[in-house]
């Protein structure tokens, strides 16, 4: 019971400490980060790879920790590649001087208290992808191309999704890396987080903590999923490729984040597909030279390699 008090006791003192009012970062231009193989806004698409490739990063991370290994890779394979930091958490204010904190992640009272930096991918997920449709444009008028290739992971793939809904005719191909597009149920996620199971949190709870509002949207069931799976999960005339791990600790059940109907074109893969004994894991999918190479395929839209 002493321990139990403690526990709650401690969690009461960092909701006292932050009695401050939660606010929405202030709209501001969407960063550039320094990408290996990334945002060279004087690259120019070759003919025969004519869609700029536009990678999105989940939550609770950024474009410089997701994408320095697939961002060379595609350069180095002749593509123009582009990456931004999206959603960034909201900053406090004291209701005092109303001054911002913007060294408060803000991803809940709990979560953001226990990290001292700035993350992103947390915001409402129609804020991400008001942010992507800004920097797809951008690329486009950068590059001249009409159209541009996404990759997202995981959030990031959500945030695509919702884009796409309001820019069809912007992107020509989709690949998404450990997207939940039914939702997650989050059920590992207390074995990831033990600080915050031990207060009581299930594994929906957790994830609001850790990702935000992003996390919140992406449980099964929520309105946010329900509305961009209809009628059906992905968009007419965009080709899809979701790829998935069975080792995924995040998204779960893991085949949640392949599509439920393959239509057309699109496409389904495993990274274990041909190779069972491939362990790659949520955060993994992003350094894994073999999905490295699945992406590769998928926006090539050339035959999947074997491992």
């Amino acid at each position: 019971m002493r321990r139990i008090v403690r526990r709650l006791a401690a969690a009461l003192s960092i909701l006292v400490a932050a009695m401050i009012a939660l606010v929405p970062a202030a709209a501001e231009p969407l960063e550039l980060p320094e990408v290996p193989g990334a945002n060279d806004l004087s690259c120019r698409p070759a003919p025969d790879k004519p869609n700029p490739v536009v990678l999105v990063h989940g939550s609770a991370t950024d474009a410089v920790n997701s994408w320095t290994t697939l961002a060379p890779a595609l350069r180095k394979q002749g593509y123009c590649v582009f990456a931004a930091n999206l959603g960034r958490a909201a900053v406090l204010t004291t209701s005092a001087s109303a001054t911002p904190n913007a060294a408060w992640p803000g991803l809940g009272p709990i979560g953001a208290a226990l990290s001292g930096r700035t993350l992103y991918g947390v915001a409402d997920i129609a804020t991400s992808a008001a942010e992507l449709a800004g920097f797809v444009a951008t690329v486009r008028a950068a590059t001249g191309a009409e159209r541009v290739a996404l990759v997202g992971h995981s959030t990031g793939g959500t945030i695509v999704r919702a884009f796409l809904k309001a820019h069809p005719a912007e992107a020509d191909t989709v690949v998404t890396l450990g997207t939940p597009y039914r939702g997650s149920d989050f059920a590992e996620l207390p074995a990831k987080y033990p600080d915050l199971a031990s207060l009581g949190m299930d594994g929906p709870h957790i994830a609001a903590q850790v990702f935000g509002n992003a996390g919140v949207q992406q449980t099964m069931g929520s309105a946010v999923l329900m509305q961009l799976n209809w009628p059906v999960e992905t968009v007419p005339g965009v080709r899809f490729t979701a790829i998935a791990s069975h080792d995924d600790e995040v998204i779960t059940p893991p085949d949640t984040a392949l599509l439920a109907v393959p239509l057309g074109a699109d496409r389904n893969v495993w990274v274990q597909d041909g190779c069972a004994a491939h362990t790659v894991d949520h955060g993994h999918l992003l350094v894994d030279p073999h999905t490295t190479a699945l992406v590769a395929a998928a926006l090539a839209g050339t035959p999947f390699p074997a491992c």
